[in-house]
């Protein structure tokens, strides 16, 4: 809701949703807030089945603005063969005004929460 808390929007969205599994629980991400708007960010939630219910985490959100990007959203999540996960997403920098980029940083689970590495400007070291 800081869409509407900030008047940067009239109503809330939430949509973009990515899920996978890790051992036997399931986490379900989600973008929130104003797709256009600076608060756009990456939330999640848990569950022991693919159907639900899903319980929403106390340390949303995972993915948020920071002083170099904004507008962090419509995510999912990449495994590679050394056991490492990736969160790629799209945001906007300010240099590069309303456009959106694509971002990949570093996700791990600490715990059964996920926490992600970023967001950051800096790509990791399979990306050539």
């Amino acid at each position: 809701s800081r869409s509407v808390t900030s008047k940067e929007a009239n109503r809330r969205w939430t949509e973009g949703s990515f899920t996978f599994k890790d051992k036997d629980t399931f986490y379900i991400l989600y973008s929130a807030n104003f797709f256009g708007g600076s608060d756009y960010a990456v939330g999640y939630a848990t569950s022991k089945s693919p159907l639900g219910p899903f319980v929403k985490s106390d340390h949303n959100p995972i993915l948020q603005k920071n002083d170099q990007v904004t507008g962090t959203g419509h995510c999912m999540i990449l495994k590679m063969d050394d056991g490492r996960r990736f969160i790629v997403y799209h945001g906007k920098t300010k240099k590069t005004g309303n456009e959106r980029l694509a971002f990949v940083d570093e996700i791990h689970i600490v715990d059964g929460k996920l926490v992600v590495d970023g967001p950051t400007l800096t790509n990791p070291d399979f990306i050539k």
